[in-house]
């Protein structure tokens, strides 16, 4: 998920392509080149009849000029036109490395990157300084092949130590291959030795964001401010990065900057969901739900349902249930059948936090009385919510304590005064899954073994009782409520 998300984000990270070394045209030839180029697109018969003119007679054999003919044709998308100039300047020097590298261009234009890398590797081998020939190579297996990318760089970077550009290089192969730890190291030792450009400020910083160097990601990001007060990624990593260091007054700010053109259509997901948590730290939470929703619509392919499951927590947390609930309905919704046996738990959990946070009024009046009518319905409805949800994860793990113990506790408060021993036969069970664990937390097993003990004095079983309380002092040998209840019994024997 987060690679994607971060292809998105970054998708300026790949480098622009620059023209390779090459003899320069005379600024005749040059501005003759330039004026028919402009013709390409709206006349290209008399474009053709102008280049075909141009490359006559002493012109010829001149690499230079039909390398830059070709190249006015590869601008326009004219395939064809700039595979017959690069034929052309083949059979007037087939070993010229810029013959070569142009060769490779249209190659790769045409998508075949295989074609392409061996003219590049032909260009190398021609002209072993030819650096632009290993970044080309490089650029072309980016995406097919970036361990190819990165042996190339790293050859370039064995053979001429001074080229600081193959680091730059050499952190976009490593940040496409996912191993941004050696993209940030590679970027490190460029941003130390290179002439860094703008671009390079907002690419650091998003590499030290993602090796979660919020600190170091958030000063880089401050300093590329300064340098270029515009950059959507270097206010997008302001915000995230004041976000994960906890300074939410500041990222809250850093937001309101950042989402200055409510109409920007480069907001992404993550944006609006880090809005969202700032406003969660800083209390405010229906402003927080504001920005989820958005984060929702902004996941056009739904392919982030854990935005919901992340809102619910955020209403759980102001033990606003319902809310929780709505919400982590719709991140089950997301899963489309594939959710955990956790998941489906965590559910039932907040229908039966959702039961204990009503309280019935104990104010007399008949409208209270109703309201306490149709809570009391709704406590029920949750707890019977709870208790189907606890049963599924009983079924499917059934050697796991977890279903039974909180079907027990639900219909322990369907049965408040245990006159009916609704969760007798689940803290039975979850003791017994308990017991045999050695580990087994002690809370747990006295809160089962409480039930079980006043369960029993309630239908009068007081020796059955008093082995449950028992088990209690074996585990708790100062529990008060276990030593009260046994000298109670004693009176009754």
């Amino acid at each position: 998920m987060k690679n994607k998300v971060f292809g998105v984000l970054c998708c300026s990270f790949l480098f622009s392509v620059s023209m390779y070394a090459q003899e320069p045209l005379s600024p005749e030839l040059s501005k003759q080149v330039e004026q028919i180029a402009a013709t390409i697109k709206n006349n290209p018969d008399a474009a053709a009849e102008s280049f075909d003119e141009l490359a006559k007679g002493k012109n010829k054999k001149n690499i230079s000029l039909l390398v830059a003919i070709g190249n006015a044709y590869l601008k326009e998308g004219k395939n064809a036109e700039a595979k017959e100039y690069a034929d052309r300047a083949m059979k007037v020097d087939s070993k010229s490395a810029t013959t070569c590298m142009f060769a490779g261009d249209v190659a790769l234009a045409e998508k075949n990157v295989g074609t392409a890398c061996g003219y590049y590797e032909q260009a190398i081998l021609f002209d072993a300084d030819c650096f632009e020939a290993y970044y080309k190579y490089a650029r072309a297996y980016i995406g097919v092949n970036p361990q190819l990318s990165v042996d190339k760089l790293l050859e370039l970077k064995a053979k001429h130590p001074e080229e600081i550009n193959v680091d730059r290089e050499l952190a976009v192969a490593y940040y496409q291959m996912g191993n941004y730890s050696q993209a940030k190291q590679a970027y490190d030792e460029f941003m130390q030795k290179g002439q860094p450009e703008k671009s390079d400020y907002g690419r650091y910083a998003m590499l030290l964001y993602l090796n979660k160097n919020y600190d170091q990601s958030l000063d880089m990001a401050n300093k590329g401010i300064e340098v270029d007060p515009n950059s959507h990624l270097l206010k997008r990593l302001r915000m995230y990065n004041l976000s994960e260091l906890k300074s939410y007054d500041e990222g809250l700010a850093a937001a309101d900057k950042f989402f200055e053109d409510p109409n920007n259509p480069d907001y992404v997901y993550l944006d609006f969901l880090y809005r969202a948590r700032l406003y969660v730290a800083h209390g405010d939470n229906d402003l927080a739900m504001a920005e989820f929703d958005k984060a929702m619509k902004a996941d056009k392919d739904k392919e982030h349902p854990e935005i919901a499951k992340e809102a619910s927590e955020a209403n759980e947390k102001v033990q606003n249930y319902p809310e929780a609930i709505r919400w982590f309905m719709v991140y089950l919704d997301g899963l489309k059948g594939k959710e955990e046996v956790t998941d489906l738990f965590l559910l039932g959990r907040l229908n039966y936090m959702a039961a204990g946070s009503m309280v019935a009024s104990v104010d007399s009046s008949k409208t209270d009385q109703i309201i306490a009518a149709v809570d009391t319905i709704q406590k029920k409805a949750y707890l019977f919510e709870a208790d189907t949800i606890f049963a599924q994860v009983s079924e499917r793990v059934p050697d796991n304590y977890l279903g039974y113990f909180w079907r027990a506790r639900t219909n322990a408060m369907l049965d408040p005064e245990t006159t009916q021993g609704l969760a007798k036969p689940y803290y039975e069970k979850a003791l017994s899954i308990l017991e045999a664990n050695p580990n087994a937390s002690k809370s747990l097993l006295i809160e089962c073994q409480s039930y079980l003990a006043y369960y029993y004095i309630q239908i009068k079983d007081f020796e059955q009782s008093k082995i449950y309380w028992n088990k209690n002092l074996a585990i708790d040998p100062e529990n008060a409520t276990a030593k009260q209840a046994l000298d109670w019994i004693k009176t009754l024997q």
